[in-house]
């Protein structure tokens, strides 16, 4: 067995093959065509003449207020290096120009306060690298606290040996937890090797119980290896600890049985409880001591931005506050966002409605072992649990005859946006974060930080019209009051978004992303569809039916953007007619279950082209990878509910099976799941790889995953051209783009272990 393709190098930080030839150049883009491989933080750059011009509007307190920067500076101890580059300035300024470890504690391995002035000027510095070799090193550009300036760089270069360092892969990769009685059983093998390999099978006390010999695969496109397979689907009895081995390697331990999935469900779903903001996170409702902590931001008060963006517009502020206490956090850090909270909220409340509306699906989470704090008031703690994010977007609502300044209508990035006062009743604020971005690591509730919603924006008031439509249905027969209230701001929002249908989120501060979306056409239909169903009123039936989106769902197609996510709700509104009583009419909704049924069977047609058998063929991988394929389940599994036909449940395993370690990189996506699952995400509380006083994540959140697309954090930036689709990944708690883990993404992870654990493969 050839294993040619196990040993990986990182160099400065990005895995590349043994076979690359190692220049003494470490900076990819010295000449600037564009800002590949490099990042930018609290300002504005522009490349042009190969050079890249920052522009400082808002320098901030500190010098990383402000940063251009890039990864994968890799330095051996004992070597000499050299940095040079060019720079001038509109006026004379300073920058810190440093080499330090990418994230906590920061170590400086080179620094100089550099003066920049106004003509350009060449720059020079050696240094010899007298601190341990680290593969992770970062340069940067440091310059806040300064006055605004419009800093300019070329020529950039950093020369000299770059430190390597070598990672071992195991060949043999599968679902680490296992695998459900009736489902799919492949193990993978990455092999250069031509002809099939001799296997065995282990129960756990290391009897071998079977053996055979592999199914060459061929090429696996998405991560250019080679690989082979082994199908143990004929084992359908339960079984613990079972091993596969090939040669010296033996691959890690797991199970068939019934029972793989229902711990997930709960800690799955024990993630958004531990991501409330505004209440205390108790030890009696996570799984270690170590996970519980005080309140976030118990009083989340807050007014509209009153400050000079990094596009150089001046908001003024309103002249009111709003309550926006509770909510999840968004991400990592501590954000709030009406749209991502939309998706999210959508997918837990839909979880339950499928299993109200469809006999071939039970009531989730009705064992009463859901352990948060509302778990004894006699609703379905699912319910519960998105209720507390419910009455955040419902807060997020405009009151009545209050005015705020927005830009209206479609802008382009590169423009100088024009702010317009409106009479905003109605709508709904975009998000609520902070000023700046907050540290790593920090928790939130030492979060100091003054904090503002932004702008309302359209798509903001239409997550809301949903949601509120979604609400106001379920709670009927639970809380009357309460549904009243959500019906009463859903169908507000409806109005308030017809009356300003372009206002659009754009980056207007630094600490929080901006959520940003040019095509509405997908929110209205969501919006509509939920507010039908709910009233059955003809004004919204008519805007579903003439809708371009009427009965959309994705297409399946090779292209990244091509699944469902905060920017793309149409199939959602499709859904919940396909499943949710309504008076649409027989025949329609049969036509909506069928085109759920066409998507799932695009995702099945994918699998025997795809090397790890997962029904998902793409182009590139793009940011959150791992929410397409657990997302696609969900279509999968409503196929099932809708024929019966085992094949859709077998794909939604499939896709969980890469999920949980099938995969190149051998690592399990979900934290605390499988023998190498990942440990380092990127989150400012869950933050012991930054620091050893912080809590390791809590188990069941699930990672991101490669992105083939976007480079743009210090640890994902080196793997530019040294990485294919499943491969472009770091378990790294500084790779956001990479590592994130989200409620967005946590949601379908719910949705899809629940229905497994209950579905008809055990």
């Amino acid at each position: 067995m050839s294993k040619g393709n196990l040993r990986l190098f990182m160099v400065a930080g990005a895995l590349i093959s043994s076979g690359s030839v190692y220049a003494d150049e470490m900076i990819r883009n010295g000449q600037f065509n564009g800002i590949d491989g490099w990042w930018t933080a609290g300002a504005q750059v522009a490349t042009d003449n190969n050079q890249a011009c920052m522009n400082i509007t808002n320098p901030g307190s500190d010098p990383w207020s402000v940063i251009l920067g890039h990864g994968g500076v890799g330095l051996a101890e004992g070597e000499s290096y050299i940095i040079s580059f060019n720079a001038y300035a509109d006026v004379a300024t300073q920058v810190k120009t440093l080499i330090q470890h990418e994230g906590p504690p920061y170590t400086h391995y080179f620094v100089d306060d550099t003066k920049i002035g106004t003509e350009k000027k060449h720059y020079s510095f050696e240094f010899k690298q007298d601190k341990p070799s680290d593969a992770g090193g970062e340069f940067q550009f440091q310059m806040g606290a300064q006055k605004p300036a419009t800093v300019c760089i070329s020529d950039m270069s950093i020369q000299g040996k770059p430190y390597v360092e070598i990672v071992e892969n195991s060949p043999i990769r599968h679902n680490q937890i296992g695998f459900l009685p009736k489902a799919d059983k492949f193990i993978f093998i990455a092999s250069d090797s031509e002809q099939p390999l001799k296997w065995t099978l282990s129960n756990a006390q290391g009897i071998n119980i079977d053996m055979g010999r592999t199914e060459p695969f061929g090429e696996n496109r998405a991560s250019g290896e080679q690989l082979h397979r082994i199908n143990l689907s004929h084992y359908t009895s339960e079984m613990s600890g079972l091993t596969v081995a090939i040669e010296d390697d033996k691959g890690f331990p797991f199970d068939i049985s019934s029972n793989v999935y229902s711990r997930l469900k709960y800690d799955a779903l024990s993630y958004f409880y531990q991501n409330r903001s505004g209440i205390e996170i108790k030890p009696e409702f996570v799984q270690r001591p170590d996970l519980a902590r005080p309140a976030g931001h118990p009083n989340d008060v807050v007014t509209c931005f009153d400050k000079q963006d990094s596009w150089g517009n001046n908001w003024p502020g309103c002249d009111f506050t709003i309550d926006t206490t509770g909510g999840w956090y968004d991400a990592g850090d501590h954000g709030k966002y009406v749209v991502n909270s939309g998706i999210s909220t959508w997918t837990l409340l839909n979880l339950y409605e499928r299993g109200l509306w469809l006999d071939s699906a039970n009531t989730p989470f009705t064992s009463g072992n859901v352990a948060i704090p509302e778990k004894d008031n006699g609703v379905n703690p699912l319910l519960s649990e998105a209720r507390w994010n419910v009455e955040f977007m419902l807060a997020m609502q405009i009151p009545a005859g209050k005015k705020v300044y927005a830009p209206i209508g479609d802008q382009s990035a590169d423009q100088k946006l024009e702010l317009t006062e409106i009479d905003a009743s109605g709508l709904a604020f975009h998000k609520i974060a902070d000023e700046a971005w907050t540290g790593m690591p920090l928790p939130p509730h030492m979060d100091t930080q003054k904090r503002y919603v932004g702008q309302p924006s359209t798509a903001a008031t239409l997550n809301l019209a949903a949601i509120g439509a979604q609400c106001a249905r379920i709670w009927r027969d639970i809380d009357a009051d309460f549904s009243k209230q959500c019906l009463e701001a859903a169908q507000t929002a409806w109005d308030a978004a017809q009356k300003h249908p372009e206002i659009y989120a754009y980056d207007n501060f630094t600490g929080s992303g901006p959520y940003n979306d040019l095509e509405l056409d997908d929110e209205i239909y969501w919006a509509a569809s939920e507010l039908f169903i709910t009233t059955g009123n003809d004004k919204y039936k008519q805007v579903v039916v003439d809708s371009p989106l009427y009965l959309d769902t994705p297409k399946a197609n090779i292209e990244a953007d091509g699944d469902i996510y905060w920017q793309y709700t149409a199939p959602l509104g499709t859904i919940s007619l396909a499943v949710v009583d309504n008076t649409l009419g027989k025949d329609e909704i049969a036509k909506a279950r069928q085109a759920i049924i066409e998507t799932a069977n695009n995702y099945t047609k994918q699998i025997e082209a795809e090397g790890y058998h997962i029904p998902y063929s793409v182009e590139e991988y793009p940011w959150g990878s791992n929410s397409n394929l657990v997302n696609r389940s969900v279509f999968l599994i409503y196929a099932n509910d809708f024929t019966g036909e085992l094949q859709y449940l077998k794909a939604a395993a499939n896709a969980m099976d890469y999920v949980l370690g099938a995969n190149p990189m051998n690592i399990s996506y979900v934290t605390g799941y499988g023998t190498n699952a990942a440990q380092r995400p990127h989150h400012r509380f869950w933050a012991k790889a930054a620091d050893e006083s912080y809590p390791a994540p809590a188990p069941g959140a699930l990672i991101g995953g490669p992105n083939s697309v976007s480079f743009s954090d210090p640890v994902a930036a080196p793997l530019k051209g040294n990485c294919i689709g499943q491969t472009c990944y770091r378990d790294n708690i500084n790779a956001w783009t990479l590592n994130e883990i989200t409620i967005n993404w946590n949601a379908p992870l719910v949705w899809v272990a629940s229905a497994l654990d209950e579905g008809k493969l055990n």
